[in-house]
């Protein structure tokens, strides 16, 4: 037999042995990959346990991000102090609004009075004469209640005047009361008489006759009276003066039967503050 020499393999310039290329390093592989483990996939790290990188991924540095995230808007130190001291100055404001309307209560409540409630009560003509429309005799008399409503306070009249009135002419006027006392919710008469004709009122061919003689002759006649009182409202902690006017108004006088002389129809209402 022929003696035929084993064909060497002669690697190629430049490239490994195949032998080598494809040899596995079976101590490397104990290594990493005891037994009982099967070998992970390629492509994945061998260990399951070991600490993956974390990648961010970071918008800013993409190249077609044209839509940056709008940055917070600057308030200024000074905007802000001064919103601060803008509230404060308004609860202030509330705070005082709120205080004075309570001390107004109070102060209302404690040293607030009423003013007497003034009534006619009796309205009496003792003579009433037009002698020929040129001349008035007449004598009438008059009481007024004073009540005094206040709870925490006395009234004490200092004067009045009594004023009688026909169609807004003035007849006559009379004085009366002099440091008169009201106490609480109490109540007092002032009592006034007029006649007529007298020294200050002179009526002959006044044209007020006339007009009264036509009342007479329709059978009721209508007079006022005017009051006008000065009175000093005590309590125990202060003292207010005050004058008060008031018109007791159409006060009716009826001729009834003939009679020259006209009685009160004895209508009482409140008499009116002027």
């Amino acid at each position: 037999m022929a003696n035929h020499k084993k064909e060497e393999v002669k690697p190629v310039l430049g490239y490994q042995r195949s032998e080598n290329f494809y040899q596995t390093d079976h101590n490397n592989y104990q290594q990493f990959h005891p037994a009982g483990y099967a070998q992970p996939c390629p492509g994945y790290p061998a260990n399951p346990n070991e600490a993956q990188p974390l990648h961010y991924y970071d918008y800013n540095q993409q190249p077609n991000n044209n839509y940056p995230a709008r940055p917070l808007p600057y308030v200024s130190p000074e905007v802000s102090q001064g919103f601060s001291f803008a509230r404060v100055m308004l609860c202030l404001m509330v705070f005082l609004i709120l205080f004075a309307s309570l001390m107004s209560m109070v102060a209302w409540s404690v040293f607030s009075s009423e003013w007497p409630t003034i009534k006619v009560e009796s309205f009496v003509v003792r003579s009433f004469e037009i002698s020929n429309g040129s001349l008035l005799k007449a004598n009438l008399e008059t009481k007024v209640s004073v009540k005094n409503t206040n709870h925490r306070s006395s009234i004490v009249v200092l004067y009045a005047e009594n004023t009688l009135l026909y169609k807004y002419v003035v007849l006559d006027t009379t004085s009366s009361v002099d440091h008169l006392e009201i106490a609480k919710e109490s109540t007092v008469m002032l009592l006034d008489a007029f006649a007529l004709p007298n020294s200050k009122r002179s009526f002959t061919g006044d044209s007020v006759l006339n007009e009264m003689a036509k009342d007479q002759g329709r059978g009721h006649i209508l007079f006022d009276l005017k009051i006008d009182v000065q009175v000093i409202f005590k309590s125990r902690v202060y003292e207010k003066r005050n004058k008060i006017r008031v018109y007791c108004e159409k006060i009716k006088l009826n001729f009834q039967n003939g009679s020259t002389i006209p009685t009160w129809d004895g209508s009482k209402s409140e008499c009116i503050n002027g």
